[in-house]
């Protein structure tokens, strides 16, 4: 399994590369023509660095679990992400979401699969996140499902794009209060238990601000037959992102 799904995931790179040669990219990150992600770009990231909350992945000064998820624990076991939301990574989210520069999930998977590696979770599907009927018709497709397929292909996961669905359309998370946030997501998502029962499972997308999003797709999941549930997203904002209005 792992063997053919990381030949599909070469394939599915040589699709992208090939395309480049006909339409030349721009960087997703400065829109510098030549590259869809440069090397300066990959140089200004700033990853998420320890110590973290074992289980929320806030920044702590000393490593443990961080006092919100003593009193309150999530439903989700540990959620990661690779990068500070900011500088050319929150660029090319935005260009990856509302610009339609669909060829960025391929090349924003592949710090997710080394990252996956490294955390050495038992990992048994991988999910992403669905978005409500609406927002997909608007938008036209699913930014989590661009990473999700290739980090399954990369990494020898099963894939279950169908894991998770929505139960009921939701607002926005850009701009609402982290109180507003998990209230706007209880109850949002159902399971599809045939994909996860007795399973341990990754749910990706490509912000994680409160974890209000994940946490709702966990309890879901758990309610639908799932041994444990792993978070993983590209870029982790804070509150000073809620408050400027960027996520």
């Amino acid at each position: 399994m792992a063997q053919s799904s990381t030949l599909a995931f070469r394939i599915y790179q040589n699709l992208w590369a090939s395309l480049d040669l006909v339409f030349p990219p721009s960087c997703g990150g400065c829109g510098r023509p030549g590259a869809r992600w440069c090397h300066d770009c990959q140089s200004d990231v700033r990853t998420v660095e320890l110590p973290l909350c074992e289980r929320c992945g806030q920044s702590l000064n000393l490593p443990g679990e961080c006092e919100n998820c003593r009193t309150s624990p999530p439903y989700f076991t540990a959620v990661r992400s690779w990068a500070v939301f900011e500088g050319p990574v929150r660029k090319a989210i935005h260009r990856l979401k509302y610009k339609r520069d669909i060829s960025l999930g391929v090349i924003l998977a592949q710090p997710l699969i080394a990252y996956l590696r490294e955390l050495d979770w038992v990992v048994e599907g991988i999910i992403p996140v669905p978005l409500g009927v609406a927002r997909l018709r608007e938008r036209g497709y699913n930014q989590a499902i661009l990473l999700a397929r290739p980090l399954a292909m990369g990494s020898g996961k099963p894939y279950f794009p169908k894991g998770l669905i929505r139960a009921r359309e939701t607002r926005s998370q850009v701009g609402l209060s982290f109180t507003q946030r998990r209230d706007n997501v209880t109850g949002a998502f159902q399971a599809r238990s045939k994909w996860v029962t007795d399973r341990c499972v990754l749910v990706v997308d490509d912000v994680s601000t409160s974890n209000a999003t994940l946490d709702a797709c966990a309890k879901a999941l758990l309610n639908g037959g799932a041994r444990k549930v792993y978070g993983l997203t590209l870029a982790r904002a804070g509150r000073q992102h809620v408050q400027n209005g960027q996520a």
